[in-house]
């Protein structure tokens, strides 16, 4: 399904904020399994997302793990004397905060499987400055520019007989914590080469812009919206009256 990319905006904003407003485990997975249905409502290749982004999936697992191993309280399910390793409440927790992490890549692919373009346009229809909605686009394109980079440098371990696959998780998380800032760097880089080319190209030198292509509202951008906007009331009404369903 095409949307426009106003409607493809209310999702991401809808999502997100009910990632945000979700009480517990089940509200959470919800949200999970409605941004899901979302995915495949635009045909939005999550598996593929999944296996690019594999290596952020693995550090988000690990967070969790250490969440699990660190909040205390509920009923203890690994413990050595006096001291719990493992309890139900920092499970609970580490599963809250895969959940939320999930929904908001889910959001994000929303966002990233749009043209670029399109959702400046969208931006700009919703009053928003040039300026801004051109940083806004530019800093989902960035996303797979510093997976690219990490990329890189993964590869180029590898062309010197570092097989990162083969290492242990405290060693791999090691490798992994050297490989950031030399990615951040290489896109801080090209954020520069960027601003120097807009520059050369007088960005900003117009206040009055014009749009190539019209955006216009479908009744099935219009339907999509309507029922979003109820679904969304309606799972905030039914929580706050009902308040937790799931405590561990």
């Amino acid at each position: 399904m095409r949307l426009d990319p106003r409607a493809r905006l209310l999702l991401i904003l809808l999502i997100t904020t009910l990632a945000v407003l979700a009480k517990d485990i089940a509200y959470l997975a919800i949200v999970f399994f409605a941004a899901l249905a979302v995915n495949a409502m635009l045909k939005i290749n999550i598996i593929g997302a999944a296996k690019r982004m594999r290596h952020f999936i693995w550090l988000i697992l690990f967070i969790a793990i250490v969440q699990s191993l660190t909040v205390k309280g509920g009923t203890a399910l690994l413990s050595v004397g006096k001291i719990n390793f493992l309890t139900t409440k920092g499970i609970g927790f580490a599963a809250e905060f895969v959940l939320r992490m999930g929904i908001i890549l889910l959001a994000g692919l929303i966002a990233a499987s749009s043209d670029g373009r399109e959702m400046t346009d969208g931006l700009l229809k919703l009053g928003m400055p040039y300026e801004l909605a051109f940083m806004s686009a530019i800093a989902l394109r960035f996303l797979p520019v510093f997976r690219d980079e990490f990329v890189a440098r993964i590869n180029a371990m590898a062309m010197r007989g570092i097989d990162i696959k083969r290492l242990s998780l405290p060693k791999k998380l090691k490798v992994y914590g050297y490989l950031i800032l030399p990615a951040v760097s290489g896109c801080v880089i090209k954020s520069e080469e960027l601003a120097r080319s807009m520059s050369a190209r007088g960005f900003g030198a117009e206040k009055k812009r014009t749009m190539l292509r019209a955006l216009k509202l479908t009744w099935t951008d219009w339907l999509v919206m309507i029922i979003a906007v109820l679904l969304t009331a309606a799972y905030l009404v039914f929580m706050y009256t009902y308040g937790n369903l799931f405590v561990l």
